[in-house]
């Protein structure tokens, strides 16, 4: 199912050396608003620098597309030094396709970590990347968004059934 994220977590403190090596990951893109901040977050959190310094030990290379615009990703991005696209244009796989090249890996070397069904979990599936869902942060949201969770439910209800039996 195209909208089925392959692994669920809690957030992005769950990408362990374990879990990136044992599921072949060389590559992650992340998405930004809640998923490594919450969306009136301006800047990366500790945890995120420590998360990027850890990622960048262990040889793991990590871009960033969001849907969102270029101020927002620019001010959260700057001084990274790591690849960001904004208006992405998620589930169309442009700028993840773009992303892969750049990394120089196969689609199935890289994750794509996000927060929603529609867009993240979709765009991923679609581009053949491994697919991890979190957690969203912010639990206060638009009403749009509000309706979007709604109608993720079922995806993610259905990916927690089938995580219990096995």
């Amino acid at each position: 199912m195209l909208l089925m994220p392959q692994f669920l977590i809690p957030d992005v403190s769950a990408l362990t050396e374990e879990f990136l090596k044992e599921n072949g990951i060389r590559g992650i893109i992340f998405d930004i608003d809640n998923t490594l901040v919450g969306f009136r977050e301006l800047k990366p959190t500790e945890a995120n620098l420590a998360l990027f310094a850890r990622l960048r030990e262990q040889g793991i290379q990590y871009a960033i597309a969001s849907n969102n615009n270029k101020e927002r990703v620019g001010a959260f991005a700057e001084g990274l030094g790591i690849s960001a696209y904004h208006r992405a244009c998620k589930p169309l796989g442009f700028a993840l396709a773009k992303l892969r090249k750049e990394f120089g890996l196969k689609s199935n070397q890289i994750a794509l970590v996000g927060d929603q069904i529609y867009t993240d979990m979709l765009g991923g599936n679609l581009a053949g990347m491994i697919t991890v869902l979190v957690e969203p942060i912010d639990q206060k949201e638009t009403v749009f968004f509000k309706i979007k969770r709604a109608l993720e439910i079922p995806v993610v209800n259905r990916k927690r059934r089938k995580d219990a039996e096995k």
